[in-house]
């Protein structure tokens, strides 16, 4: 093994900008990167191939809410732009997104979970 494994933080920490603005996430920042999604392709006596089609990318968290901002703001939103860097370096931007779903807040804990949906999510990885 000529190799070594990283032995960085790999998971935990991450931070959120959302329009320049930066806001604390609570828990489980999640994401998927937009581009081509496969779907086979079957008719009635065998597998045929498949098909290519674009598919969105999102970005959702569970982030805290803040007396300064509104969040009824976000219901609705379009032209969001993300950043997520990770613990372990990756960084995840969202470039002109749209708010998906309905926004509830949670009074108990102080949170939210946000939904962004856009045809630009990236991932950028460190060397």
């Amino acid at each position: 093994m000529s190799e070594t494994a990283y032995r960085g933080p790999l998971a935990g920490l991450a931070t959120i900008n959302i329009n320049g603005e930066p806001w604390n996430i609570v828990g489980d920042a999640q994401w998927q990167a937009s581009g081509n999604v496969n779907e086979t392709l079957k008719g009635q006596s065998a597998v045929e191939g498949f098909s290519v089609m674009p598919q969105q990318g999102f970005f959702q968290a569970t982030i805290r809410d803040r007396r300064d901002r509104s969040i009824s703001a976000f219901q609705g939103a379009s032209g969001l732009n993300i950043v997520l860097v990770q613990a372990n370096g990756k960084v995840i931007t969202v470039v002109n997104g749209w708010q998906t779903g309905e926004i509830n807040l949670n009074t108990q804990e102080g949170t939210f979970e946000l939904h962004v949906e856009s045809d630009t999510v990236t991932e950028d990885t460190v060397g």
